[in-house]
């Protein structure tokens, strides 16, 4: 029998979860971790070992949200992993802080990096003739700097107002706002406007632009394909044509991470608006696990959407399979030589 006269949020013993649930949530999350890890590293390799790509100045905000996505799945979601198969009501102070202000800092990064790589794509699709004198190495290093400090910033609020507590029911360290209510309301404010509204809006300006953009591009590319016989004009509109195609991959990421987050944000909306947790556990889980697919989705999108990436993805891991099939050869002829020695 649980003793519940200690534990936030226990009326009843059936608040808590049993064995096959542990289990079942248990896989899901070894899943997730190794999927963000071993997706984002796969996204990060691709970018840098393959020249194309490695040209391409947008990619390097997304191997940004790649690195940030990675850390969530070797940090946050490792210890929401180890909590829930250990089944604690518990976590120590200081690790609790540090693992909430990383999940916060972690996804306010990621939603600045998906705002900023719109903004790059506006310029690159509608003033491609400014893009090169405004898009620079140096813009971009300001851009992704900006992502992280910003992260940074509103993750230290928490912890320097000690709102932070363990969630047994998110599977996480968290900001208890049933009780933090009043004291955090302007803190909510600042952060749902800086860090999400904000972004969010330019996000949604600058990808109906381009689309439009886009749309009317690609009917002069059909007409110019068709009349054109000139080869070098052929490989400029097949190039751009690939461009339009690279914005559709990140608009698919963007409302990815949109779908996943929105249980995770509505959740917490409901909690700031009320004096009490009304939400039940399975459905803070289910926001949880939700907010945590949003690091694994991103490789999937990639290689299913944007052809040079799956070539990236495809040539490391033939090049990883040649490697193990060389070494193990090796390995086998000196196991050999070791047992005729001896």
């Amino acid at each position: 029998m649980i003793n519940c006269t200690s534990i936030t949020n226990c009326d009843t013993e059936e608040e808590y979860r049993h064995l096959p649930t542990i289990i079942f949530l248990a896989i899901i999350m070894v899943l997730f971790i190794f999927f963000s890890v071993f997706g984002n590293v796969l996204v990060v390799l691709a970018v840098i070992k393959t020249p194309s790509l490695r040209e391409e100045k947008s990619n390097y905000l997304v191997i940004n949200l790649a690195v940030t996505d990675m850390l969530n799945g070797a940090t946050v979601m490792l210890s929401t992993f180890v909590a829930l198969t250990t089944d604690t009501r518990t976590v120590p102070y200081g690790l609790c802080n540090l693992m909430c202000a990383a999940n916060y800092c972690f996804i306010i990064s990621s939603m600045m990096t998906l705002c900023f790589i719109s903004v790059d794509r506006l310029y690159a699709v509608v003033f491609p003739l400014k893009y090169i004198d405004l898009i620079t190495s140096k813009t971009l290093a300001i851009l992704i700097a900006e992502s992280w400090i910003q992260g940074i910033i509103f993750s230290m609020v928490p912890i320097i107002e000690d709102w932070i507590e363990y969630d047994y029911h998110e599977i996480t360290c968290a900001i208890q706002w049933h009780k933090k209510g009043d004291d955090a309301i302007y803190y909510v404010v600042v952060a749902f406007i800086l860090c999400f509204l904000g972004p969010g809006l330019v996000l949604g300006f600058n990808y109906i632009k381009i689309l439009r953009e886009a749309k009317k591009k690609m009917k002069i590319w059909a007409v110019t394909l068709q009349t054109s016989k000139n080869n070098s004009v052929k490989k400029k509109v097949k190039k751009e044509s690939a461009s339009a195609k690279t914005v559709r991959s990140l608009l698919i990421v963007v409302c990815a991470y949109f779908i996943c987050m929105t249980p995770f944000s509505v959740t917490k909306l409901i909690k700031v608006s009320s004096t009490r947790d009304i939400i039940s556990g399975t459905v803070n889980s289910t926001a949880s696990l939700f907010a945590f697919a949003s690091s694994v989705v991103n490789p999937m999108i990639y290689g299913i959407f944007r052809r040079d990436f799956r070539r990236a993805f495809q040539l490391i891991m033939r090049k990883r399979q040649s490697e193990n099939s060389v070494t193990r050869p090796c390995r086998t002829s000196y196991a050999i030589d070791q047992s005729t020695t001896t």
